[in-house]
């Protein structure tokens, strides 16, 4: 997998650590390399999703910069 940031800098990586770096960004972009097999680069996407970005940062996680993407929405549906 590439990643990419909003500014198109960029890291390969397996898939579990694509997503959660995707999921560590604002705007980023998720790409699969020549040899990724099939639906690599939409499992990350969605990997990305339910993955808290930040993993190493502790204590309680109320702030919407420490949520996924999915914990923002559903905080927005209430």
């Amino acid at each position: 997998m590439t990643v990419l940031d909003a500014h198109n800098a960029g890291a390969d990586g397996c898939e579990h650590h694509g997503a959660r770096m995707l999921a560590s960004l604002d705007g980023g972009r998720v790409y699969a390399l020549p040899d990724a097999p099939a639906g690599a680069a939409i499992r990350v996407f969605k990997a990305a999703d339910g993955t808290r970005p930040f993993c190493w940062i502790d204590g309680p996680r109320t702030d919407p910069s420490q949520l996924n993407h999915a914990e923002n929405r559903a905080r927005h549906r209430r």
